[in-house]
């Protein structure tokens, strides 16, 4: 008796620990963003989950560039995109992005 309770409560521990953390790798955010300025010129269609998959998360969000208040500019994002781009070999002419 005392032996499945223990196992049944190991149980509910890894299996609360399993739910958890799927829960939160789940959370990552919209698969598509586009990323407007103020201006509301020609809007960036951001492939959010295809960049999730070959980079981690601080790569962009904790790069100087990257606006913690989420307004991005000209500059702020082709500081961050394109020099990324330029780096690793990923589209830089302007319709790649700005559809």
């Amino acid at each position: 008796m005392k032996k499945s309770i223990i196992c049944s409560a190991a149980f509910a521990l890894v299996f609360g620990f399993a739910v958890a953390g799927s829960a939160l790798a789940a959370d990552k955010g919209p698969a598509d963003i586009t990323l407007k300025t103020e201006a509301g010129k020609k809007p960036a269609v951001f492939p959010h989950a295809k960049h999730q998959a070959k980079n981690e998360c601080d790569v962009c969000h904790k790069n100087a560039n990257f606006p913690a208040d989420k307004k991005w500019d000209m500059k702020k994002g082709h500081a961050l995109c394109q020099d990324c781009h330029k780096a690793k070999g990923g589209p830089t002419k302007c319709p790649d992005c700005h559809k």
